[in-house]
């Protein structure tokens, strides 16, 4: 934290004291600016047992109270229309005169909660309001200032730190949080201004970056000796060390009883694993193949995001070792980092080491349109697309054994229904839990497709399966 820093911190009332006392000891009571009442008074009373929870508590401190920014004259609030009550200021012929700008700012805020048609909603169970987040960045940064949220959510931090010039970072463990914060930012365009919320933010969002971070550096693996990595990327995947050729093309291995290629980024540092070297290779390879053929890869040598591409009778799965592996696991064991199955727990916290590598879930589903009836009425789709998840598998390498039932480590089910081919754009996401009440039918109207449609899959652990989709893919049995 810089000099003039400060920190925020927000938990809820059953532990925020709590913490409290440990700000205390990190930065010093004498640090310790503000405890701030959030009052979200557009809450209607539901309890007749206790007094309504309208309120949350935000403790504001410095790393130095004697240095910390603070924008006191920039947060003063319009009068309201009529009101003679006023912050006061001396004018020239020494009468007291409303100061133009409004009154100071206290310590109670009442900023209304989101409601369920605004437009900044994202979706997210516990989104904060754009509003609530202004007021901290606004009072303690300036523009080109950098702004760092931990525990991001929905990324109202990244959002209100991006339309105020600050430069900003954020961190999550959530699939759900990280794809909702990508699509916030990616159309940003469309949201509304923080001066006036009536207009458009109006402008494209800069550049920014998506990283993968764990506690091991994966360089060292890149600069083992080649026949060293080799046999890394193969036990890594639990892939037969078997060198052979098919078409004078050199190959590593089996998985099962499909050949194995591991990506040589040594020899040809500049080569990029893209759709024309996966067409290149079927060229050579295709007739001389069976269904399945797998690629060993660093993910950053993967220039698209299928875990597969289908050509011909042949789909070619990629395996991408990760940059980031988790490496304390060898010496605690496996402890999940478990994935929220429904919205209620999307902000459970585990004690948890993480998962080791990223396994792609074992999927199979049946993709279909299914013929509703008495919906042409009401204006929508008389068809809805339908993906029956048969079988979801989670792989995990692990020093301690689990055992799971089929479909019990899935976490949820994202769409994008426009998908660019680039970036994951997310639409919409159906949680596991309701996904068991509807015998695991992930099921949208057919008129959302656009083209083509990005599915991702998500176990408990934070492992992706993902897919391309085209409406012809839905091709399956139809029900009447």
């Amino acid at each position: 934290m810089s000099d003039d820093g400060s920190i925020y911190v927000h938990l809820d009332w059953k532990k925020g004291h709590y913490v409290k006392t440990i700000m205390d000891e990190v930065f010093g009571e004498q640090n310790f600016i503000n405890e701030l009442i959030w009052h979200y008074y557009n809450i209607a009373p539901s309890s007749k047992s206790f007094f309504a929870k309208n309120h949350e508590l935000i403790f504001w401190y410095a790393k130095d109270n004697t240095k910390q920014i603070f924008n006191l004259e920039e947060l003063r609030i319009p009068y309201e229309k009529g009101s003679a009550y006023g912050q006061r200021g001396w004018s020239k012929d020494s009468k007291y005169v409303p100061n133009p700008k409004g009154k100071l700012m206290d310590d109670v805020w009442r900023i209304p909660t989101i409601n369920n048609m605004a437009i900044e909603r994202t979706g997210y169970p516990t989104q904060k309001p754009e509003a609530l987040l202004y007021l901290i960045i606004k009072a303690s940064s300036n523009p080109g200032d950098l702004v760092l949220d931990c525990f991001t959510g929905s990324g109202t931090t990244q959002a209100v730190a991006e339309k105020s010039g600050r430069r900003w970072i954020g961190v999550d463990c959530g699939k759900l949080a990280i794809y909702t914060i990508q699509k916030r930012l990616l159309n940003i365009t469309e949201s509304k201004d923080l001066e006036n919320p009536k207009k458009k933010y109006g402008k494209p969002p800069k550049p920014f970056t998506l990283y993968n971070a764990g506690l091991y550096d994966y360089k060292m693996i890149k600069e083992l000796p080649w026949e060293q990595y080799r046999d890394f990327a193969l036990k890594l995947f639990q892939c037969r060390d078997s060198k052979h050729e098919i078409s004078k093309i050199g190959l590593d291995g089996y998985l099962g009883a499909d050949s194995v290629m591991v990506f040589n980024y040594q020899k040809h540092p500049n080569a990029i694993l893209d759709r024309g070297f996966i067409d290149d290779l079927h060229n050579h390879l295709g007739g001389k193949i069976g269904r399945r053929f797998f690629i060993v890869a660093p993910a950053a040598s993967v220039r698209f995001l299928e875990d597969y591409i289908e050509k011909g009778k042949t789909k070619y799965f990629i395996l991408r070792i990760p940059y980031s592996i988790i490496e304390e696991i060898h010496n605690r064991g496996f402890s999940k980092i478990k994935q929220p199955v429904s919205e209620m727990d999307v902000n459970d916290t585990v004690d948890a080491v993480g998962f080791d590598f990223i396994q792609v879930p074992i999927v199979e589903c049946k993709y279909f349109v299914d013929n509703k009836k008495g919906q042409l009425e009401l204006g929508k789709s008389s068809k809805e697309c339908v993906i029956k998840i048969e079988k979801f598998e989670s792989k995990v390498i692990s020093r301690k054994p689990f055992e799971f039932a089929n479909l019990e480590t899935l976490s949820m089910v994202m769409l994008d229904y426009d998908f660019d081919g680039e970036v994951f754009d997310l639409d919409e996401v159906f949680y596991a839990e309701e996904l068991k009440k509807n015998g695991y039918e992930v099921r949208f109207a057919e008129d959302k497709v656009k083209g083509q449609i990005m599915v991702i899959y998500i176990d408990i652990f934070g492992n992706e399966k993902r897919e391309v989709k085209t409406l012809s893919d839905f091709n399956g049995k139809r029900k009447k």
